[in-house]
């Protein structure tokens, strides 16, 4: 179990580069927005059960949550890429709903909920 609390649907995350600088809004929020094809991407790999694809995208969102100032989204996919490296997917399901609750909060953060 996660020692880092679960978002709830009210829950709001402001990325940490946008507390640094509000002028980087645009590119946070293509960030957020292209969130859903991510985790969709990440869906279409398990049907396959590509581990090369899954490995390969959740090492992709972990790197750029990180730079987008999203450090909780950014360990979410280390723990997800660390397993799927060793090819384990009992999780999946649930990483799948943490990561939808955080681009949710994300774009709460943002001013944009839907």
């Amino acid at each position: 179990m996660s020692s880092a609390p679960e978002p709830s649907k009210a829950a709001r995350l402001v990325s940490q580069l946008l507390l640094e600088d509000v002028s980087l809004r645009d590119i946070v929020a293509e960030f957020v927005a292209d969130l859903a094809v991510r985790i969709q991407e990440l869906k279409e790999a398990r049907e396959k059960m590509d581990w090369d694809q899954l490995t390969l995208l959740s090492h992709r969102l972990k790197g750029a949550a990180g730079s987008y100032g999203y450090p909780d989204i950014s360990r979410l996919c280390a723990q997800m890429e660390q397993k799927f490296r060793a090819h384990e997917l009992d999780q999946f399901g649930r990483w799948i709903a943490e990561l939808n609750e955080l681009a949710e909060a994300a774009r709460a953060g943002l001013g944009e909920e839907e």
